[in-house]
């Protein structure tokens, strides 16, 4: 993004560094996890048009005197410092200077709805925006926003803490909230991205058959409802492999048998808003609640833009959208991380239940060879029966006397 010509330019600065680790708790320093988060967030911001600049990329130590002069040297446009809490709290909680501008407030504003989405998903709590006299959001000449991502002193937040792919999630939705603050661009790339070997593509027509997909799921349930075709006749209506949903919603479930958060009623079969003890999202009718589903790896694989005419009735398109990650994910391995905070989670749905769906070989019933019908040989087998007394041609008619007797005579031989 440009402004007046000029390339926007961020720095990122990781709090504490070298001698001054910052906070310490559960086996963790400050230091170390505050660039871990800033080294991908610089990453992912090298895919839109900005410059981007750590104040530090190694451990080394930086009073805070240098970090805000380098920041007004660079004329950087959006200074965000990284850290992690401490002192027996939980959450997420950001500051701005005291005395900021209005302008401050609304980039912090976009910025702290991104993270606090993403940390909520995670089962966190939103702490507030705050404001402080803190030295680098007083001495910096430009916007100034400050990030304290969890407390590092309590169990649950380290544990997240210690979770890269938990890490990789968090710097994907402050990447988002700067993107939507600053007006990001992406960049223009001249060729398509190169393809994964061996990965599992979603905008493709399914490999399991529908067959399959129902033994598939009645050998680990037969009492299970069957939805099978609803996930086919979504897949075409969205242009994502079905298959690839209908096995996730037997990892979700446990092949409709539930037993976690999520009642059968809700018809809620992907864990949709199910985290941090919630039970999540509920929907009126298992059509209703699949389809929800698949808008939700639409706008993972397509954007934000449902097809024409489509009601919305997933309730997390937001946060999707808000972490950046709308429409850049090809491959159902690429869910790992970002659906769900383990990153083997899209390999597992490939792995542990496509792959054995796709296997199995189902019997299709043989079909009886009918013979050409024979209306005298039909008669004569009537005769034979006893239904009939006389000889009849085929092309007799019958009178309701006739057909009384023949019916008369069929009930007394069944009760027989």
């Amino acid at each position: 993004m440009r402004l007046g010509g000029v390339v926007i330019r961020i720095v990122i600065d990781p709090g504490h560094g070298g001698k001054d680790p910052g906070a310490a708790g559960n086996g963790l320093l400050e230091k170390n996890i505050n660039l871990e988060i800033s080294r991908r967030l610089a990453k992912n911001l090298s895919d839109y048009d900005v410059e981007v600049i750590l104040s530090r990329d190694s451990d080394m130590y930086l009073d805070l005197a240098e970090r805000c002069a380098m920041a007004n040297k660079v004329k950087a446009h959006y200074f965000c410092s990284i850290h992690v809490n401490s002192g027996g709290g939980t959450g997420f909680e950001s500051y701005i200077y005291s005395g900021a501008k209005a302008d401050t407030e609304n980039l912090r504003n976009t910025v702290h709805g991104a993270v606090a989405a993403y940390l909520r998903d995670a089962g966190f709590v939103d702490r507030g925006k705050k404001k402080a006299d803190f030295y680098v959001l007083r001495e910096t000449i430009m916007p100034a926003v400050l990030l304290e991502n969890l407390f590092i002193d309590h169990k649950i937040d380290a544990a997240s803490l210690k979770n890269p792919a938990f890490l990789d999630g968090l710097a994907r939705a402050i990447t988002g909230g700067l993107a939507t603050a600053l007006g990001l661009r992406p960049k223009i790339s001249p060729a398509s991205p190169p393809e994964k070997t061996g990965a599992t593509p979603v905008k493709t027509a399914a490999t399991a058959g529908t067959s399959q997909a129902r033994a598939f799921l009645a050998a680990k349930n037969p009492k299970a409802p069957d939805y099978v075709q609803i996930y086919a006749d979504l897949g075409a209506k969205y242009g994502i492999r079905w298959d690839a949903v209908f096995a996730q919603s037997c990892k979700e479930t446990g092949f409709w048998k539930f037993g976690g958060l999520v009642k059968p009623e809700q018809n809620n079969f992907a864990g949709l808003g199910s985290f941090g003890g919630q039970k999540g999202a509920s929907f009126a009718t298992p059509s209703d609640g699949i389809e929800a589903q698949f808008q939700h790896w639409h706008v993972y694989y397509y954007g934000g833009n449902l097809p024409a005419g489509t009601k919305v009735l997933d309730p997390r398109r937001d946060a999707v959208i808000k972490s950046g990650w709308a429409g850049k994910l090809q491959y159902v391995e690429d869910l790992g991380g970002r659906w769900a905070p383990s990153a083997d989670y899209g390999s597992s749905i490939v792995n542990d239940y496509m792959k054995v769906m796709q296997s199995l070989e189902v019997q299709t019933p043989a079909q009886p060879t009918s013979k050409p019908w024979d209306p005298a040989a039909e008669i004569a087998q009537l005769k034979a029966e006893g239904l009939i007394d006389s000889d009849h041609k085929p092309q007799d008619l019958v009178t309701w006397g006739e057909m009384a007797t023949v019916l008369n005579r069929l009930r007394r031989q069944i009760k027989k």
